[in-house]
């Protein structure tokens, strides 16, 4: 499978398994279709019937033929509105617990206590269930993506453990990186070495991507993540604090010499080196994705913009040991939430209360949450991109290793390899990076021992023999301890008020603006007055009161067992 399209998921999807007897389902299914059911998604990017072998792996699975509707099309959110008229379809992948809980007060949902007896395989995931019934007064409207019956670390690499150019690094002899902001004079010393690409394209030291900023330059902000900082606690997401979960304290973005003021002038300071990327704060995802593959960056914070963007389509370079790969530092300091509980992407599946099709909607259900279902709708149908070995391991089909663009065979199902469920529907049931009994293995592709030892390249054997035989990142990390898992715990949902939200809004505008306008100053006084005013305007605006109310919920989180 391609792995530049697996930069731009936003989450991991469902499609397959267990079929569940229909004949005493509650729910009408004279005004529909039996054997078909439609999903209203607030993560879709597809409207219509899912065909292809997709479509043909849920028929063959289920009997159901399922049609998609987005929220958005246009730019025009149809939520309000479908919400209104109660015509959410049959079942319903919410984007947040803001918009469930709206659904929920409209009388739109489904409690699914009254019909578990046809749910077997969501109300395995206990704790996820309890944490539902916490919130919404012992009922369970809908069930949190990335449930897990076990807490445990992933196999994946992190994605703030920056990408670098491993031949480049290694023929500066491959020096000591003490910390975070070290790895910039690593980087420049490869740009003046190196000044173009192998292609003659420009080669900066750091370019960087603010299209998913929200309140902040988040690239930046993410920086913290490689220094034992988290922006969530497993259940709520922090906008203006960052927390250790494991030394119990808070940072917030603003306040004197935190990461992010730290990050800030790291950033400028390659600037006013010029040696970042001038189209930085300016640069669609798909021209920062066209410039991973081009290798225009010694350096990439986001690492898998190295080893899974630029690799897979540069493998005339990494044949010759060429390429990027994760390169650590001294300091570097990873906290990784384990989880249960699920909920921590704010995806949630439930049944409309209108539902044309009830029945077909919980066979459906139970299904994605199955141990079949769960697995097939990380990597569609068994036989077709994947199958399992002679060892009874998982493993990608000379399909499944080709190009995301390929034509899939009819007798196969038909369609192209990437109209995936969860490139059309979006919204994770069960952790992909759960073990899946069913297959002894996690769901995700990318971390199979099978996929890390057959695809590896030159380059990749060079630099797991350079760390003692891992295979990857994670499993270098793990042996030297500097990755701890922290669990998630049933604290309370924290919730902005309406007048909150306003607040947050011009707050996080005044911080993301400055940001970038620091970023690019031309000296250290510009830049030393900038974040005097933006301190200044953020808290005028009401910052201070932002930062205690979500401190009250981290330190909830660190009181509770």
């Amino acid at each position: 499978m391609n792995k530049k399209y697996i930069a731009r998921m936003s989450a991991a999807a469902a499609a397959a398994a267990m079929v569940v007897p229909l004949a005493a389902c509650g729910g009408s299914t004279a005004a529909g279709n039996p054997n078909e059911i439609s999903i209203f998604s607030q993560g879709a990017t597809y409207e219509g019937t899912l065909d292809g072998y997709v479509g043909k792996g849920i028929k063959d699975a289920t009997g159901l033929t399922v049609k998609v509707t987005p929220s958005s099309v246009g730019g025009t959110d149809r939520f309000q509105t479908k919400l209104t008229t109660g015509n959410l379809g049959d079942l319903v992948l919410f984007g947040s617990r803001d918009a469930l809980k709206q659904a929920i007060d409209a009388g739109q949902v489904l409690d699914l206590n009254t019909v578990k007896d046809k749910l077997p395989n969501v109300f395995r995931f206990k704790d996820g269930v309890k944490r539902m019934e916490k919130l919404d007064s012992g009922k369970v409207y809908a069930i949190p993506s990335g449930v897990a019956e076990k807490a445990e670390l992933s196999k994946g690499d992190p994605v703030n453990v920056p990408a670098m150019r491993y031949d480049y690094y290694k023929e500066l002899g491959s020096p000591e990186i003490k910390d975070y902001w070290s790895y910039k004079d690593v980087a420049e010393a490869m740009v003046k070495a190196h000044p173009k690409t192998e292609k003659g394209d420009n080669f900066y030291a750091l370019s960087l991507f603010g299209g998913w900023d929200g309140t902040s330059a988040e690239q930046i902000r993410s920086i913290a993540y490689a220094n034992g900082w988290t922006n969530n606690d497993g259940i709520n997401g922090y906008t203006f604090i960052n927390m250790d979960p494991i030394n119990k304290k808070v940072q917030d973005l603003l306040e004197d010499d935190s990461l992010y003021l730290q990050g800030l002038k790291w950033a400028n300071s390659i600037y006013q080196d010029g040696m970042l990327d001038p189209d930085s704060a300016t640069q669609t995802w798909d021209d920062y994705l066209k410039k991973a593959e081009k290798g225009q960056s010694a350096m990439w914070i986001y690492g898998y913009m190295g080893n899974l963007n630029f690799n897979p389509v540069n493998k005339d370079l990494t044949a010759q040991k060429k390429g990027y790969e994760r390169i650590s530092n001294d300091s570097m300091n990873v906290v990784e939430n384990v989880s249960t509980i699920g909920g921590t992407e704010g995806w949630f599946w439930g049944v409309a209360k209108n539902a044309k099709n009830q029945a077909g909607a919980l066979k459906f259900l139970n299904y994605m949450y199955g141990d079949e279902g769960s697995f097939t709708f990380e990597n569609g149908p068994e036989g077709v991109l994947w199958k399992m070995n002679a060892d009874g391991k998982p493993e990608l089909t000379d399909l499944g290793k080709g190009d995301w663009s390929a034509n899939v065979p009819e007798k196969l199902g038909g369609g192209h390899v990437n109209e995936t469920f969860k490139a059309r529907v979006n919204g994770p049931t069960v952790n992909v990076n759960a073990v899946n009994p069913k297959y002894n293995s996690v769901s995700v592709y990318n971390q199979w021992d099978t996929y890390l030892t057959d695809n590896a390249s030159e380059l990749d054997k060079e630099w797991s023999a350079d760390h003692d035989g891992a295979l990857n990142m994670k499993a270098a990390m793990v042996k030297d301890k500097t990755v701890t898992a922290f669990p998630a715990k049933d604290v309370s949902q924290m919730e902005w008020s309406k007048e909150d939200q306003v607040v947050v809004s011009q707050v996080g505008d005044v911080i993301k603006q400055y940001s970038w306008k620091m970023i690019y100053t031309k000296d250290n006084a510009e830049f030393n007055s900038l974040e005097k005013d933006m301190v200044k305007k953020a808290k005028a605006l009401g910052y201070d009161k932002l930062v205690k109310f979500e401190t009250k919920f981290a330190q909830e989180y660190f009181d509770a067992e």
